[in-house]
């Protein structure tokens, strides 16, 4: 008897895993790293899950992964609102056992993530302690005493005996990234001279007190599973040397180890923590690696990018790890699993790394400080997954009203995506696109920046997705018309027309020395050797970095008071960090007010006039929508709908989003 093909291809990442004296069985290698959809998402306002965290977590069950984790603060929304409390005042233990009998319903695991922020915690929730005393963030950290140890030890115990009465599988214990198990356990902010301090020993001494006292009150029936730093990736920080000599200490009392890298304590770690674009894939193996070098026995996970199977599959074959985790591919995808098994790679839905799962306006992205909003500015959904958080009331709202025929004006990604949801509800699809490919805006660029090698995935996966379907006919190079559209008699007509570029007032904006952002892919060559660029968003930073990495000596210059205003706080580190380390320099508070041959003048933040010298000088000023072809659209059927850049610049989550409900409301 032959073996199925994923167990051929993939003999590493599907085979199942027994941890444990309790001998809990993961049936495959691939778990959910602990992510959770925030506030009325997935809790409601005493912090109990509702039906859309159950379903959240179920559709992950539902897609194959073995295991996920639910993360629970200790106190209680004292680093985030809108978290999970498994207390007995709130009563969440006991609607916890709605979603396990959800979850295992499809042989997945589950497991308490338990955290207390330490340094990090909210103003007006806890006392900001950690185990030395430091100024952080402009607030002072009180230095622990054993009896705050004490205390904390015992919330972890009453967390963990919550999670056993909730019905988890095993417990997750934070002790990484900058949290305060962290923060004893790394240099950065353990400076302590007692038996807390100093040595590797002395600084796992608090975290092991705190595991052996979960080991007591659950005993072998659950397993304990610790996440940790690999690498604070900061200077001084936990290496991934000291973090193997940690996990020797602690395996005694532990089951599983899985491996982060970051801290709080250094925003430049950010962009490694929940790894940008620019971030290598599997970055955290040599943490991984560590561990298993150093002779730990127990399973060693990695998390961090692991985002395709091959690379999964080879971690795994090679020894580096004993299982995979990810969080924000699973919530782009969360048939990642069955996909693989499949065989169905192309039809994953790739994460592109933006981070708005995660930093989605919870962080002010036009702040230069990590600011924490309420929970109705924290909207933290998918950019490429438009059903993650409320997606089952868009489902139950969507209704299929008889089969029409459909007309989409525009091969960018909300055209692309709008003609799959409406080939999926059962109509028939003819999809325009005026250029000899599909894309949109996402055909001129990804090929051309090595760090965009996400998005240029996920135009191929979408590419992918319109062609298979056998009721989307595709004609490219078909520049249509009102009129065409209106003979044709389509009962409805999708317009996502995108927009155009942005051409600002500058005098001397039609030289021979200047070029449009949007002209430079593929031209990169015809450049002078000192380029300006004049925008500063990410579209411009990113062009900054792309030419100084070939050479060019390149100046950004922007009217606003940040660069790249719009980008989630751990893409805006990862620019700076690439601009800085390629010589790009930025000077915001700039207004541009003329362009020459020579360069380009402009008055800075005081009023004072500047010039700066440039062979070449780009304009980066953003995009508008093509408001006049779309709005010629209007009346052409019984429905015309918008979706994407037409209805106004934005960003692929928009794309997804809009052209996901175009799609879905005929």
């Amino acid at each position: 008897m032959s073996k199925p093909l994923y167990l051929e291809k993939y003999p590493h990442l599907f085979q199942p895993l027994t941890v444990g004296k309790k001998k809990l069985v993961y049936k495959n290698r691939i778990m959910v790293g602990p992510m959770q959809v925030s506030g009325a998402y997935s809790t409601d306002a005493n912090g109990t899950i509702n039906d859309y965290g159950v379903d959240y977590y179920t559709d992950l069950a539902r897609g194959g992964f073995a295991s996920c984790a639910v993360p629970v603060e200790v106190p209680s929304h004292s680093a985030h609102f809108g978290t999970i409390r498994l207390d007995e005042k709130s009563k969440g233990f006991t609607f916890m056992h709605i979603l396990q009998r959800s979850v295992h319903a499809f042989g997945m695991n589950t497991a308490c993530e338990i955290y207390h922020p330490g340094i990090c915690a909210l103003a007006g929730t806890c006392d900001l302690m950690g185990p030395s005393s430091f100024m952080y963030n402009g607030r002072m950290v009180r230095e622990m005493t054993e009896k705050d140890m004490e205390d904390v030890a015992e919330m972890y115990v009453t967390a963990a005996a919550d999670a056993k009465r909730a019905g988890f599988d095993a417990i997750m214990l934070h002790y990484g990234h900058g949290w305060l198990m962290n923060n004893f356990l790394s240099p950065l902010s353990n400076h302590r001279t007692d038996a807390y301090g100093g040595s590797v020993e002395n600084r796992v001494r608090f975290p092991l007190m705190v595991i052996k006292r979960i080991r007591e009150v659950v005993g072998d029936s659950m397993v304990i599973e610790i996440r940790m730093n690999g690498n604070d990736r900061a200077e001084g920080g936990i290496t991934p040397e000291d973090a193997a000599e940690q996990a020797l200490i602690m395996e005694e009392y532990v089951d599983m180890f899985h491996v982060s890298c970051g801290t709080r304590l250094d925003a430049h770690a950010r962009p490694k923590m929940h790894p940008t674009c620019f971030v290598t894939p599997g970055h955290n193996v040599d943490g991984s690696m560590a561990l298993k070098k150093a002779g730990v026995r127990k399973p060693v996970g990695v998390i961090g990018s692991v985002h395709y199977p091959d690379l999964a599959e080879s971690i795994l074959a090679e020894g580096q790890a004993d299982y995979i985790l990810m969080a924000r591919q699973a919530i782009a995808d969360p048939e990642w699993v069955n996909k693989v098994r499949a065989g169905r790679e192309k039809d994953i839905r790739p994460c592109i790394h933006c981070d708005f799962c995660v930093d989605g306006g919870r962080r002010n992205a036009l702040t230069t400080e990590v600011t924490i909003l309420n929970d109705a500015t924290f909207d933290n959904r998918c950019s490429v997954n438009p059903l993650v958080g409320q997606g089952s009331a868009r489902v139950r709202a969507f209704r299929f009203n008889g089969r029409k025929r459909v007309a989409v004006i525009g091969g960018g990604i909300a055209g692309m995506q709008a003609a799959v949801a409406a080939a999926d509800k059962g109509h028939d699809v003819t999809l325009f696109e005026k250029r000899a490919f599909l894309g949109g805006q996402t055909a001129i660029y990804p090929e051309h920046l090595w760090f965009k090698k996400e998005i240029l995935a996920l135009r191929e996966y979408f590419i992918h997705q319109v062609r298979q379907r056998e009721s989307i006919k595709i004609l490219l190079e078909s520049e249509v018309t009102a009129n065409m559209i209106s003979e044709a008699n389509y009962d409805a007509v999708i317009v996502a027309v995108g927009a155009e570029q942005a051409v600002p007032p500058i005098p001397g904006i039609d030289g021979k020395n200047v070029v449009m952002a949007w002209d430079v892919f593929s031209n990169e060559e015809k450049m002078g050797e000192n380029v300006v660029v004049v925008g500063g968003g990410s579209v411009g930073c990113e062009l900054g970095i792309s030419l100084a990495e070939k050479g060019k000596k390149v100046t950004i210059l922007e009217m606003g008071h940040f660069f790249a205003p719009k980008s989630e706080i751990a893409e805006r580190m990862s620019l700076e960090e690439h601009m800085i380390k390629n010589g790009v320099q930025v000077h915001v508070d700039c207004l541009c007010t003329e362009i020459t041959p020579e360069g380009v003048g402009a008055k800075d933040k005081d009023g004072n006039e500047v010039f700066f010298k440039a062979d070449t000088v780009i304009i980066s000023a953003g995009s508008k929508p093509l408001a006049e072809l779309r709005d010629s659209f209007q009346g052409t059927a019984f429905d015309v709908i918008n979706a994407g850049d037409c209805m106004g610049p934005a960003n692929i989550r928009n794309a997804t989003d809009s052209g996901w409900c175009a799609g879905n409301i005929i």
